[in-house]
């Protein structure tokens, strides 16, 4: 794990921003992501998706896939839920912090999903401990790949402060339970199942 950035930009006001740009409102997924980030998900299931912003994973079930589950999502940013509540108003979305003890019992969902959050944490392995918390099955958790060919064609992305190895995602969470870990296209992706 290497901090690639000492300041960390990204608070509420970054993504009101960001979010409340017009190019947002457009419909965009990438679609290989979301059916890796939502590869457990069944019907039924209780499904939060934690920093979920616009166009995540709950939004993508909601608006792309015949699953019937409850949708939650959850983030800091109140535009988000604005823009996310129009286009898909079954989804439960709520605003808070996630750097902090998130706002739900143990064991609360089915299927707990944190694509590209863990790179913004201050503390990514009190992060993922929450995701196990929370979760009384599985954990879906993506981030960059910043040695892939696309992430250096990008550059520098400003609002990460981390960048993170196999072992590293796998060492966060195998003291919660059975850990996975694989490749897809340009992502990191840590597929974790609760043992109770």
């Amino acid at each position: 794990m290497r901090r690639i950035h000492e300041k960390k930009i990204d608070d509420a006001k970054y993504y009101e921003k960001i979010w409340g740009e017009e190019f947002n409102t457009r419909p965009w997924y990438d679609a290989v992501r979301m059916r890796a980030l939502i590869r457990d998900v069944k019907n039924y299931d209780e499904v939060i998706d934690i920093g979920a912003g616009v166009f995540g994973a709950v939004q993508y079930i909601a608006e792309k896939t015949p699953l019937k589950c409850s949708l939650t999502a959850y983030d800091q940013s109140y535009t988000a839920k604005e823009i996310v509540e129009k286009i898909a108003p079954e989804i439960n979305y709520l605003v808070g912090e996630c750097e902090v003890r998130l706002p739900f019992d143990d064991g609360s969902f089915d299927v707990v999903i944190a694509g590209e959050i863990i790179e913004h944490m201050e503390d990514p392995a009190a992060f993922c401990a929450e995701l196990c918390r929370i979760t009384r099955g599985w954990v879906c958790l993506s981030t960059v790949d910043t040695n892939s060919e696309n992430a250096k064609k990008h550059g520098d992305y400003p609002e990460h402060i981390w960048e993170f190895t196999r072992e590293d995602l796998v060492s966060f969470f195998e003291p919660h339970g059975v850990t996975t870990y694989e490749v897809v296209g340009d992502y990191h992706f840590i597929y974790f199942l609760k043992q109770w």
